[in-house]
């Protein structure tokens, strides 16, 4: 259950985080930020690192901590991102003009 509520607050962050009026105000003062808060596998990296130092969450019991940390933000980044990417192709509106 702990996993699932990882990944569910994890991406509506990442969302929060690149649709709010406010967060865009502040990356686009610079290019470096504009870079990752549009990318969402990247911004995905540091939200679910936060997230899972912060509620103590780890894929792999064996290695030291930060590192179980490391690793698990970058899989949850990636898996989140493949659902949303395939979710928009399946479900999402293309416009042709």
């Amino acid at each position: 259950m702990v996993l699932i509520s990882y990944f569910v607050i994890g991406r509506l962050l990442i969302w929060v985080l690149q649709t709010a009026t406010l967060s865009k105000k502040l990356y686009l003062k610079s290019s470096l930020l504009t870079e990752l808060f549009e990318c969402s596998f990247c911004l995905g990296f540091w939200v679910f690192g936060i997230l899972g130092y912060m509620m103590q969450v780890g894929l792999i019991e064996i290695i030291p901590h930060i590192v179980d940390v490391i690793l698990t933000a970058i899989i949850a980044s990636w898996l989140t991102h493949v659902f949303v990417a395939g979710w928009k192709t399946l479900y999402g509106t293309t416009y042709l003009e």
